[in-house]
């Protein structure tokens, strides 16, 4: 019975091991993407600064004329 328990437990500690390494490489990739939607957000604010500038010059240059 104590031999079962040591394979039983060798399993146990080998699948633990397994679903440590498996949860650091879903926290790098959670990492990952969360500096990515970080990178998008400055990208879509710069964008839409831009978009929005462009009706004032428009209305800027209609005035001048």
């Amino acid at each position: 019975m104590a031999n079962e328990w040591n394979e039983w437990r060798q399993h146990i500690l080998i699948s633990m091991e397994k679903q440590e390494t498996e949860l650091k490489g879903l926290r790098e990739e959670v990492s990952n993407i969360k500096q990515e939607i970080a990178m998008l957000k400055v990208k879509s604010g710069m964008w839409g600064a831009l978009a929005g500038a462009i009706p004032v010059i428009i209305m800027l240059a209609i005035q001048a004329l």
